[in-house]
């Protein structure tokens, strides 16, 4: 037992931690995973270490640098005229593209079987695959001088690979051949050969494609030739029949005339229809004429102009006026007015009938008189149509002689001009390739297009070696932190109390420190944390801490039994009335800590129903009694326990204190916690960190729900300062300024985790 300072208890006025949180399987948090990695920060280092110092020298040994060998070609775009002295594009029309077609030639198997030929006598690392045998050798250069086929192969291998590259230079007019190799000088030596190799290859094409082209161009200026002599002469005798070859005035003639005729043809036509048309009404023209408005007015003078008519009409008009005068004077029924209507009646229809004979012998007069004038009328329109008629027939012949004259003669001028374009063309052509072939003849005598621009030599150094490193401790720190973190999932056990509630999702009632940067400042410490427990139980009850309390752990050595007593000293020290009990009868350790005498069954003694007082121990230095138990019946342990009065006797004990707590066997261990956890009135779950188990606790939890008893939350002992719910507290005390006078006294409060996990005690 330690000696260690007292400090006056304070007012934690601290709300309880929500400690209700997500379970395991709900996302975990990053700090939780980058805290876990820090405390195995070991084998991170360690897996760093031995990859280091094995991966680096061997990149040092077994990597070589590259070295980048360049040569370039430069292909002009841009030629100047011999003649002129100008800038000319000459044959290049797209030269991107041209530098490409080039580029390829470089490494085509043309220039390849030429570079290994070159390179034969070579004793390079490059062909190390080579045949080695002397008569395999000598086979090959007896084959007319041929290269070895090994060698080709190679080096379209390393093409292939781009270990050799041909490409051209954006924005400039060099294509540059490299190789990239860790033997320097040999990379210049095949550079080099590829570029002799590929400027043989291209002035023999050249001097052969320009002779190729001089040839083709000299028999197509031989055949446009013969074609302007036969287009010549083919016009010639077109013009013969004429005397000409220039027809168009002739045409132009001969158009106006076929214009003339068509007119007249045209006028003809248009007299024939308007005969026709006058035949047609002549033959129409009596209906016509009788129906017309001038007929029915000479129709109206003639029956007007006839004496009785004209005697009817005045006396109807006089008789009329009288029956106006009478019917003024006379009644409707009158005789003499009814005589005069009816003579007006009858004078009336006597004027109707004559009106009516009168324009029947009018037109009768009119009918003989049309017929007569129309027959005259019909022969002479019959004889003028008859005569259009010939006239026209005979005006369209001529015609169609003169029009088919006419188009003759167009065709023959079609043909003639046609012809002149073929040979306007023909000669153009003739020209152009005269003067093709001169251009050709000179650019023979101008400087080439194609020229080395610089040999062969190292340009850049590649060594990967650098980054390799880099790259090699980047991956064994990953794997290291991987490693550490994988070490970090596999371990179950419980360190902070975010574990707790993360894994577990039971309550937290808080935690007591066991690493402070202090040790002189771990019982200040230490009080703090049971004091910050004492509130957080009372807010668990309504403001008070339950009577009975039953402390016990998931397994051994999960300092259950140090909380108990350090719990029942702080209760004491806070002027409670507190009683002890050891209840675990397979393994009572509370005697042995506290120092008390041998011997002592008090706990067996109560339970079987003997005297209470004296059983009980009284420890001064704590301020709390004690109530020890005897391993020596640990047989009988459970069935001591489920005795019938067990629980009226702890019941009969606890009124007589303000608490009892009770140190019960582990969960998993025995059933004695279920047993004890029923008479209590409630049950705190200790746990130590970095020791209890998630699994471990989970279980136990469960072992407790399944037995219906009220479970207050847990208690994680020994945790470091950084995570204890109050981590700011030692900050805060150990800042204040002391006061002065103060008196301190050393008295034995608490029970420290050090001391029990020092003396070996399964607690």
């Amino acid at each position: 037992m330690n000696d260690l300072k007292k400090h006056h208890d304070q007012v934690i006025e601290q709300r309880l931690s929500n400690s209700h949180g997500a379970s395991e399987s709900e996302t975990p948090s990053a700090s939780g995973s980058i805290t876990g990695i820090l405390r195995r920060w070991y084998i991170a280092l360690l897996v760093f270490l031995l990859l280091c110092s094995a991966g680096i020298p061997a990149i040092w040994f077994l990597i070589k640098p590259v070295y980048g060998v360049i040569g370039a070609i430069r292909v002009a775009p841009i030629l100047s005229n011999i003649l002129t002295g100008k800038a000319d594009s000459g044959e290049v029309s797209n030269y991107q593209s041209f530098m490409y077609t080039q580029a390829e030639m470089i490494t085509s198997d043309q220039v390849v079987q030429r570079v290994a030929y070159d390179l034969r006598d070579k004793d390079m690392s490059f062909f190390k695959n080579e045949p080695t045998d002397l008569m395999t050798k000598l086979k090959q250069k007896l084959k007319n001088g041929a290269v070895s086929s090994d060698r080709a192969s190679m080096l379209k291998q390393g093409i292939n690979n781009e270990v050799i590259t041909a490409l051209p230079t954006r924005r400039t007019e060099l294509i540059k051949v490299t190789m990239e190799s860790t033997n320097p000088g040999e990379a210049r030596q095949i550079v080099d050969g590829f570029i002799g190799a590929y400027m043989a290859v291209e002035v023999d094409s050249s001097i052969q494609g320009q002779n190729r082209k001089l040839n083709v161009l000299h028999e197509q200026r031989a055949g446009f030739a013969t074609k302007l002599e036969d287009k010549r002469n083919e016009i010639s005798q077109l013009a013969q029949e004429y005397g000409t070859s220039t027809l168009g005035d002739r045409h132009q003639m001969m158009l106006q005339r076929v214009a003339s005729l068509l007119a007249e043809l045209t006028k003809v036509e248009g007299r024939r229809f308007f005969l026709e048309a006058q035949l047609q009404s002549a033959k129409d023209n009596t209906e016509l004429v009788v129906g017309s408005q001038e007929v029915l007015k000479m129709r109206r003078d003639y029956v007007n102009s006839d004496q009785t008519v004209t005697m009817l009409t005045a006396n109807i008009a006089k008789l009329d006026q009288d029956l106006i005068v009478l019917s003024q004077s006379l009644a409707s029924t009158n005789p003499k007015l009814k005589r005069k209507q009816e003579v007006l009646k009858i004078l009336r229809t006597r004027l109707v009938e004559k009106k009516k004979e009168l324009s029947e012998s009018f037109d009768n007069l009119m009918a003989e008189q049309v017929n007569k004038i129309s027959n005259n009328k019909l022969a002479d329109i019959q004889t003028e149509l008859q005569q259009t008629v010939v006239f026209e027939k005979h005006l369209r012949e001529i015609y169609k002689a003169e029009d088919a004259n006419t188009i003759d003669l167009g065709r023959k001028q079609l043909t003639i001009d046609g012809m002149r374009d073929q040979l306007k063309l023909i000669e153009e052509m003739h020209i152009t390739i005269r003067r093709r072939i001169q251009e050709l003849e000179m650019e023979q005598k101008q400087p080439a297009r194609i020229s080395v621009a610089y040999q062969a030599d190292v340009r850049y150094i590649e060594d990967k070696r650098i980054k390799l490193t880099m790259a090699l401790m980047f991956g064994a720190a990953a794997i290291g932190v991987l490693l550490a973190f994988l070490k970090d999932k596999a371990d179950q056990s419980l360190r902070t109390p975010e574990d707790v509630v993360r894994r577990i999702g039971i309550q937290m009632i808080g935690t007591t420190t066991g690493f402070i940067r202090s040790e002189k400042m771990l019982p200040q410490q230490m009080v703090e944390d049971l004091q910050a427990i004492r509130a957080n139980l009372g807010l668990l009850d309504g403001g008070n801490i339950p009577k009975k309390l039953v402390i016990t752990s998931a397994g051994p050595r999960d300092g259950k039994t140090t909380f108990a007593i350090n719990l029942a000293t702080s209760l004491s020290k806070a002027g409670k009335k507190v009683l002890l009990i050891d209840g675990d009868l397979r393994k009572p350790d509370i005697r042995w800590l506290l120092d008390l005498p041998s011997g002592c069954r008090g706990l067996h003694d109560v339970l079987w129903g003997r005297n209470f007082d004296s059983a009980i121990r009284y420890v001064r230095s704590a301020g709390f009694d004690v109530l020890t138990a005897d391993s020596r019946d640990m047989s009988d342990a459970f069935e001591l326990l489920s005795l019938p009065r067990v629980g009226e006797h702890i019941d009969e004990i606890g009124r007589l204190y303000d608490h009892v707590i009770i140190d019960t066997s582990p969960v998993l261990a025995f059933p004695d916690a279920l047993v004890w956890a029923r008479i209590a009135d409630g049950v705190i779950l200790a746990s130590l960190a970095g020791k209890t188990t998630a699994p471990d606790l989970m279980e136990a939890n469960r072992k407790l729900s399944n037995a219906n008893v009220k479970i207050l939350g847990t208690v994680l002992t020994n945790v470091r300062m950084g995570h204890s719910y109050y981590r700011y507290g030692y900050d805060y005390n150990g800042g204040s300024r002391p006061r002065k006078n103060a008196k301190q006294r050393n008295r034995n409060l608490l029970l420290s985790m050090e001391s029990f996990e020092d003396s070996g005690v399964n607690s």
